[in-house]
Parts: structure tokens; C-alpha cells; sequence
């Protein structure tokens, strides 16, 4: 309905989904023997100077991604109807916040005899904080939806 900055905070929280499922790594081990990252399109194990890739196995990670990111766009375009465009906001935020705490868990939970040796240096990589970036995006979004739908209930008050 009215559909202020809301939408540019959904389409801020698309984009960074997107590029996040395809740029950079989620997060990345240094080991005595490789580096391995945890990237959108798999698991990569190379050499420390970046020449040789060792092992690549292919997990799609943007496949959780690319899906939030397309029901980012269905939040967006369901202006016309407030009340779902709410409901669906909600479970956006919801789902937005199950997958960083899976990718959270994820860094936790890797055993470090999968990775081929002694753990030297772990840390998160710029698409996981890309993913922190969309996750705020989509909380205003969430309340400019709210605020809408309770200014539009006032306005049927008074009529």
C-alpha cells in the first residue's frame, strides 16, 4: 500500500543474498596442510600459496540462499495484499535468522580430522557478514511493514 523505505530494505536484503551465494567464502580454516573454504558452490581445499587445488567438493550452499533470496522477492511484490505481505516478512526474518545460526553452527561443528590437519587459523569470511548486513536489512524492513499495516488500521478507525 503505501510501501515506503521498506522496499528498499527488502531489495538491499536480495542483493546482499545474492551476491553472498556467489562472491566470497561463509568462512575458512588454515591448516598445517591447506586452506579450506566454505564457499556458496562448495568446499574447496588448496595449497597455501593459492596454486594447486587439492580437493573440491561440490555442496550447494546457494541453494539455501538463492530460495531466501526468492522469498525476498515474493515479500516485495505482495504490496497489494498488507497482511500477507506481514505474515510473509515474518517468516523471511525467521528463515533469514535459522540460516546464520546453521552457518554459526556449521563453523562450530567441522571436525578438524575432515579437514586433513592441525587447525592453525579459523575465521569467518565476507559473505557470512554479508549475511549480517541483509539480516538487519530485513528486520527494518519487517517494521516499516508493521508500521504501515497499523497506520492503515488507524485510517479505517476513523472512517
Amino acid at each position: 500500500m503505501i510501501q515506503r523505505i521498506q522496499s528498499v530494505y527488502l531489495f538491499v536484503s536480495i542483493v546482499v543474498l545474492f551476491v553472498a551465494s556467489f562472491t566470497s567464502s561463509f568462512f575458512y580454516y588454515i591448516t598445517d596442510v591447506a586452506i579450506v573454504n566454505y564457499a556458496g558452490l562448495g568446499i574447496t581445499k588448496t595449497t597455501h600459496d593459492h596454486l594447486h587445488v587439492i580437493e573440491n567438493q561440490f555442496v550447494p550452499i546457494c541453494i539455501v540462499t538463492i530460495a531466501l533470496a526468492v522469498l525476498g522477492i515474493v515479500v516485495l511484490f505482495s504490496f497489494k495484499n498488507l497482511k500477507k505481505q506481514l505474515r510473509l516478512a515474518q517468516l523471511f526474518w525467521g528463515l533469514y535468522l535459522m540460516i546464520i545460526i546453521g552457518f554459526v553452527c556449521w563453523y562450530y561443528l567441522v571436525d578438524e580430522s575432515s579437514l586433513g590437519g592441525k587447525v592453525i587459523q579459523s575465521n569467518y569470511g565476507i559473505s557470512f557478514f554479508l549475511l549480517i548486513i541483509g539480516l538487519g536489512c530485513a528486520q527494518l524492513a519487517f517494521l516499516g511493514i508493521k508500521k504501515d499495516k497499523k497506520k492503515i488500521e488507524s485510517l479505517d478507525r476513523l472512517r
